[in-house]
């Protein structure tokens, strides 16, 4: 079975979108210091988050093409800031498909294989493993952040026994940090990132799966803007 992720926020305060981790208000609590169960002073348990946000790639912002791109699992989760993330499949993905805009990355991946939430076609007799095209532009809004990494997921069974890998294909760590003091960002980031992999340990008789994870540079939790 294929799975789509989205990351939707629930909660009985029905505030969907409000996930800024700066000025949280709650949900449980409601936004009130001090409540029942609360540490006191914040607006909430330290356990919950402000929310996540799906994304879908759709063709335009109408309920029918929204409807179909979830059919499509052509979708992703954030934990609330809005990068955008491109994740195709295919066999003849070429080297160079990180060249050029991000609509023409997405064009490529479009023409030469499936998008996130796709079928792989039959593998073709001259081809040795899938090619993988991932590619993330960090969110333009202020509370995100620049890009870390992006990692691929790699899930197997192996001999009964369910294994799991956690690969870095693009960027990596750069030593970045944020002051707790002051919640502002200290090192370098990037603001896009790209790469066409093929995973080296690929066996067509293993059946497997791949996803994307996106990772931002480190920020402040909710709790430490609430703690400062």
């Amino acid at each position: 079975s294929r799975f789509g992720l989205i990351g939707s926020t629930d909660t009985p305060l029905g505030t969907p979108g409000l996930v800024a981790e700066r000025g949280f208000g709650g949900h449980g609590g409601a936004g009130k210091p001090g409540s029942q169960a609360l540490d006191p002073g914040l607006p909430d348990v330290p356990a919950l988050n402000p929310g996540g946000l799906a994304v879908l790639w759709a063709e335009e912002n109408s309920r029918d093409a929204l409807f179909e791109a979830r059919l499509r699992k052509e979708a992703y989760a954030t934990s609330g800031t809005r990068p955008e993330l491109r994740f195709f499949g295919g066999w003849d993905l070429p080297d160079d498909a990180c060249a050029g805009t991000g609509a023409e990355v997405a064009k490529t991946g479009y023409a030469h294989g499936v998008p996130m939430g796709g079928d792989l076609p039959p593998r073709p007799p001259n081809a040795a493993a899938p090619r993988f095209l991932v590619s993330a532009a960090r969110d333009p809004h202020p509370e995100g952040g620049d890009l870390e990494r992006i990692e691929i997921v790699k899930g197997w069974s192996e001999n009964g026994v369910a294994k799991e890998a956690v690969l870095t294909v693009a960027g990596g760590d750069r030593e970045a940090s944020v002051d707790l003091a002051t919640c502002e960002p200290r090192g370098e980031g990037h603001a896009q990132l790209c790469r066409v992999w093929t995973d080296p340990d690929f066996d067509p008789a293993q059946p497997a799966f791949y996803y994307a994870r996106l990772r931002e540079n480190p920020s402040c939790r909710w709790t430490q803007w609430a703690c400062n």
